[in-house]
Parts: structure tokens; C-alpha cells; sequence
């Protein structure tokens, strides 16, 4: 019973600590675009919890980063585009836990080539995760910014992809970094 206490103090520790984490990386943006979203490292943490806790850690994580992200730096022009902005679009970061079961047993075989392609694929799910989000609240909500004649949808899926998709490379790249590195850090 003590022990099932003590994972679950760890749990929710790692939780916050990585939460904030995540939140300052999201103030570090490597670049930012005009009418909002940035390139940052904020993804990592998020993932890194999904990694060691699976997908309903690595989900709250994303909740409370994308609370947080809101209270601190908000952005409102209705409530359902602040759902899919930040809660729903950082929720669904978490995703990336899917493949930890693999991930576990990859590193405990000591294949770290497959541990690389999962850390890679939990990536490119929560990254996408966070994508899809973004991409409903643009296409739903931020119609008046496409050009004149422009589909709001394909500007959505445009505008949004300019900075996710190197983002999910930028968290890709800093994931597999720290697993070949220190694979300690993902069991």
C-alpha cells in the first residue's frame, strides 16, 4: 500500500514539475507567427511524462499546460475556441503514451533503435494531437484572417502545419537526443 502511495506522489510530482516545465519552454519560441503559435520545446515535457506514465499522465499534463498557457497568456474569442486552443489541442499531446508498453519493453531489451521510432511515433501522434486542435479552432474561429476567396479550412490546415510540423521535428530530434543519451530517463 505505501509503495502504491509512493508511485503515485512520484506520479503527480512529475506531473507539475514537468507541467511547468512545459509552460516556460512555451515562453522560449524559436519563432513566432503573426496572429499566434510558436515554435517551442513545449511538446517534450508533456510527451516525456507520456512516456513514463502512459497516455492519462501524459493527457493531464497536457490539460494543465494548456490551462495554465491560457490563464498566463490569453487569447479569447469564444469559449469553444479556447477549448480547442488550449485545452483540447494540449490535451491530446498526451497521446504520445500510447506507445509506452513498447517503449518500456524496447528499453529493457537495450534496442535503442526501436525505442528511437517509438519515442518518434509518440511524437508525431501528440504533435499531431496538438495540430488537429489548433487546425478545428482555425477553421472554425479564425476565418477573417484567410485571404479574401480562401477556403478558412485550408488556411487553417496552412497556417497551423507552418509551425506544428516543425515543432514535431524540433521535439523529435530533442526526444531522441536525450534517449540515446540517457534512456535511464524514459523508464
Amino acid at each position: 500500500m505505501k509503495s502504491m502511495q509512493n508511485s503515485r506522489s512520484r506520479v503527480i510530482a512529475e506531473v507539475a514539475i514537468f507541467a511547468a516545465l512545459a509552460v516556460v519552454f512555451d515562453w522560449l519560441t524559436l519563432f513566432k507567427m503573426p496572429q499566434g503559435g510558436a515554435v517551442t520545446l513545449s511538446l517534450v515535457p508533456i510527451l516525456f511524462v507520456a512516456y513514463r506514465h502512459g497516455v492519462k499522465a501524459g493527457m493531464v499534463t497536457g490539460l494543465i499546460v494548456g490551462v495554465v498557457t491560457f490563464i498566463l497568456n490569453p487569447y479569447y474569442l469564444n469559449p469553444l475556441q479556447v477549448f480547442f486552443d488550449y485545452f483540447f489541442a494540449y490535451t491530446l499531446v498526451g497521446l504520445g503514451g500510447l506507445f509506452t508498453s513498447q517503449l518500456k519493453y524496447a528499453l529493457r531489451r537495450n534496442t535503442t533503435k526501436q525505442a528511437m521510432v517509438l519515442v518518434s511515433l509518440g511524437a508525431v501522434l501528440g504533435g499531431f494531437g496538438r495540430f488537429f486542435g489548433s487546425f478545428l479552432a482555425g477553421g472554425f474561429f479564425y476565418g477573417a484572417f484567410s485571404p479574401k476567396g480562401q477556403n478558412p479550412w485550408l488556411y487553417s490546415l496552412i497556417y497551423n502545419a507552418a509551425y506544428v510540423v516543425p515543432q514535431i521535428l524540433l521535439t523529435v530530434i530533442v526526444l531522441i537526443v536525450l534517449l540515446r543519451f540517457q534512456p535511464k530517463m524514459f523508464k
